[in-house]
């Protein structure tokens, strides 16, 4: 398969933008050197009024900064600024031994203009009309209002071009500073939205759905697959359409959930059809709860936590190490607790109504979330290969239950609900009976409750910064329950999985940590119940009474 040519540089163009703009600011900073002032007049030519330089100079670092991202608007306003230079040079305004020097420099830029691939979406380009168009006409009438003076170089014909004539209206005195200012702001608003990244994409439709149902299924696929059948996750494929990434779009930060889903031998491919994505949509790529790093080469990764496995085939109550668990499980057996599995599509309206409020009592009232390791439409019988576990009181009541996700051989958690007020060892029963059910058909895997920040928790030889975090923890584990859940997990002497965080620059990392907490810890869908159609509806098993 032929490699596309690597992009080449592009700092040159973004730095001498940015050294540009910080010139043209000079005649706004009071008390700058000489020597700065001589460079300033250098460059672009005889000093701008204060309030043209700091205006002009603020576009050109959002110019500089979007060059730097490779925007073709970018690259488009640094060519059209250098035009005007050489119009200024040929048009006998500004010095000649200018013109060799700008010429060069925009023939550079249109040589390179493939390293700057990201073009304005249609949205950007329309809000711009619409919603910067009319403050650009008030930057024209303001900067005939606040008059201007002889420009030299850039500054000049950028400010002609917006009016600056040096003339004067008669008005109210504070309309200058008033049409100055929203003038400014309409150029910068202009700007910043050409620049902008991609809007995020609509979520995948039915077809791709149905094609990602195909690739959890694979036997190569990862634990985590399931989780991107959740209905606000976008998708993009490998080529061959063997693999595929779940991902969604929040403040410019393309977050995938977890590694490639399908046939392993094409996650690489489906990685970089990802990542060109996001460079021809201006997107910043992440992934939470990556476990392949060698498929997402390249990029940086921070480690915090592991998935908790169980291996159905070695899995056993007995034993001293399992001595809580076998007597948490028997404490509910005592109490008269029973346990069902079936496939969530099976589940009748009554039963479904009675396990939704044990859900909304399990969590308070509170909504469900998740991204990267929980489904949404719980209980809908809407997403295929999903069973659910169900524990009943003597009465027939039920007091619990957990959803599962089928995954290749594999099975993973994706809710475990109860009764606050319910029997003791209703999870741990339910654990154990899901265990049971993946041995006898044949699941090599269970994913339970992911493990945040387990080494940390698991040592006591901490640092002193481990000490102020694991006490930070402790601390706040009655509202993340981060504490409570790894000691709930490691009752059951699981396999560890380590996941990570990837992101492409540091530079990113705030962006990338607001998106994932927002997505992570944000207001799901809620669910609705609606029939299931024919086609979707694929039973993941058999009806159990344990």
């Amino acid at each position: 398969m032929d490699q596309a040519k690597p992009p080449g540089a592009v700092w040159p163009v973004g730095a001498g933008t940015g050294a540009v703009a910080v010139l043209l600011a000079v005649p706004a900073a009071p008390g700058a050197p000489w020597w700065l002032r001589r460079a300033s007049v250098l460059v672009t030519g005889e000093p701008l009024g204060p309030a043209h330089a700091v205006v002009l100079a603020l576009a050109l670092l959002l110019v500089a900064r979007g060059a730097l991202l490779r925007r073709r608007a970018a690259l488009v306003g640094v060519m059209t600024l250098t035009g005007l230079g050489i119009v200024a040079v040929v048009s006998g305004d500004d010095a000649l031994w200018r013109l060799p020097l700008l010429v060069a420099i925009l023939v550079a830029l249109w040589l390179r203009r493939g390293d700057y691939p990201v073009r304005p979406h249609h949205t950007r380009v329309r809000a711009a009309a619409v919603v910067g168009g009319g403050l650009v006409v008030v930057a024209a009438v303001g900067s005939v209002v606040v008059g201007g003076v002889a420009l030299g170089s850039v500054g000049r014909d950028v400010a002609t071009g917006l009016g600056a004539t040096g003339a004067h209206i008669e008005g109210a005195a504070w309309l200058p500073g008033v049409l100055g200012t929203l003038g400014g702001a309409g150029l910068l608003a202009v700007i910043a939205t050409l620049l902008a990244p991609d809007p995020a994409p609509a979520p995948g439709d039915e077809r791709e759905r149905r094609a990602v149902a195909v690739l959890v299924a694979h036997p190569g696929s990862d634990t985590l697959a399931p989780f991107a059948l959740r209905r606000d996750k976008s998708y993009v494929f490998s080529p061959d359409g063997r693999a595929a990434i779940g991902y969604r779009v929040l403040f410019g930060i393309a977050a995938a959930g977890g590694d490639p889903i399908g046939d392993p031998a094409s996650h690489r491919a489906a990685v970089a059809a990802f990542l060109d994505l996001c460079r021809t949509a201006g997107w910043r790529p992440a992934v939470l709860g990556a476990g392949d790093r060698e498929a997402w080469a390249g990029m940086r990764s921070i480690g915090y936590g592991d998935e908790v496995i169980l291996r159905p085939a070695d899995f056993t109550l007995s034993g001293r190490k399992m001595r809580n668990v076998r007597q948490a499980v028997q404490r509910s057996a005592n109490a008269g607790v029973t346990v069902e599995i079936m496939d969530e599509h099976e589940l009748d309206d009554a039963l479904r109504e009675k396990l939704l409020a044990v859900a909304r009592s399990s969590l308070g009232g509170a909504a469900e979330r998740g991204f990267s390791m929980n489904l949404d439409e719980l209980l809908t019988g809407r997403h295929p290969g999903t069973v659910v576990a169900v524990a009943y009181d003597r009465d027939g009541e039920p007091v619990g239950f957990q959803r599962y996700a089928l995954a290749g051989d594999a099975i993973s958690l994706d809710a475990m609900r109860r009764l606050p007020d319910g029997p003791n060892g209703v999870n741990e029963r339910l654990i154990a009976a899901i265990v049971e059910y993946a041995e006898k058909h044949g699941l090599a895997e269970v994913s339970l409750n992911f493990a945040a920040f387990r080494e940390l928790l698991d040592t006591e030889d901490r640092n002193p910064l481990e000490r102020v975090g694991y006490r930070a923890l402790h601390l706040l584990d009655p509202w993340i329950a981060v504490e409570s859940l790894y000691l709930f997990n490691r009752k059951f002497r699981p396999e560890y999985r380590s996941r990570c965080l990837l992101f492409r620059s540091w530079a990113d990392i705030v962006l990338v940590a607001a998106a994932l907490l927002t997505l992570e810890f944000g207001r799901t869908r809620p669910a609705h119940v609606a029939p299931v159609p024919a086609a979707e509806a694929e039973p993941a098993g058999h009806l159990k009474h344990l």
